[in-house]
């Protein structure tokens, strides 16, 4: 038998745990917003202070150069000291991560969603799961080519490089080599950077 949320009480304590910390995040301040400072495949970390004094979080790794956003997990209920700590265990040191704003965390994960798309990758469930922690993206716009400079992350390049890194992330995603050492390396530059 399924039970519904119908009837019950918010204090139910058999409904509670499918609504535990997921406040509104329109009144919940942000608490840290992150992005690794790595080339090609980054992660974006958007954390929020629950009225409780704990966390919610979302990371979503984004491949830039191919993919777009293919993976993501996060938590409505941490504390601080155990999101500090999960973020040493998988990534080893905090050093690699820079803070961001959160308009700019938005592009980038917009961004991804857009290549993911396109390129026909699978979104992560996870990030249906978890994705209300972002807040509303509806007016993040993210337009120009599809895919952007690998070096400055913003610069335009041609219809004919997009193309071209198409056409490799979709051979590398159906041999499944994306991420592995077998992957094609290519590495496209706007005007700008050359």
């Amino acid at each position: 038998m399924n039970r519904t949320s119908g009837g019950c009480e918010e204090n139910c304590v058999y409904y509670k745990p499918i609504t535990m910390g997921r406040e509104v995040n329109e009144g919940l301040p942000v608490y840290k917003v992150l992005k690794s400072k790595t080339e090609g495949s980054y992660v974006i970390i958007v954390s929020r202070e629950r009225t409780d004094g704990k966390l919610q979080y979302i990371a979503v790794l984004i491949d830039a150069w191919k993919m777009g956003l293919k993976d993501c997990f996060g938590s409505n209920n941490i504390t601080k000291q155990e999101f500090q700590k999960k973020l040493i265990k998988i990534w080893g040191k905090l050093t690699i991560f820079a803070e961001i704003s959160l308009s700019e965390a938005l592009w980038f994960v917009k961004y991804g969603l857009r290549i993911a798309k396109e390129v026909k990758t699978r979104i992560p469930l996870e990030f249906e799961e978890f994705k209300y922690i972002l807040g509303n993206m509806d007016d993040v716009k993210v337009e120009g080519s599809l895919y952007k400079c690998f070096k400055c992350e913003k610069g335009e390049l041609s219809d004919e490089v997009v193309k071209l890194i198409k056409e490799v992330a979709g051979h590398d995603m159906a041999a499944h080599v994306c991420g592995t050492p077998a992957e094609t390396m290519i590495y496209c530059v706007c005007d700008e950077c050359r």
